[in-house]
């Protein structure tokens, strides 16, 4: 019975998310503080996909430091990125560095 409740308050939430933005009861101009605090809403949800995707180990789970292609290949990509400001170049920059040492390895 709780998965139920589970699903149904999950659904209601995601209506709820999808629904407001469009309906007339919202506001048509965000609050200042609001706005602000959304600028930030990229960068926090784009660091926990990345950060756990570069430092945890696919095999055991656990944080991986020594041995790690992935952070160079990391440290590439924030380089290219900062200076190109292209999505494509830096994510092929980023998977030429985990290619070309994984080949070396």
């Amino acid at each position: 019975m709780s998965v139920w409740i589970a699903i149904i308050f999950t659904g209601c939430l995601t209506f709820g998310t999808r629904f407001l933005p469009l309906s007339p009861l919202m506001p048509k101009k965000l609050p200042d503080w609001l706005q602000l605090a959304m600028k930030f809403v990229p960068v926090s949800v784009l660091s926990a996909i990345i950060i756990p995707a570069i430092f945890i180990s696919e095999d055991t789970g656990y944080i991986v430091i020594q041995d790690n292609l992935r952070i160079a290949a990391a440290i590439v990509a924030i380089f290219v990125a900062y200076f190109s400001k292209s999505t494509a170049i830096t994510i092929l920059s980023g998977l030429s560095v985990i290619w070309i040492l994984t080949f070396l390895e």
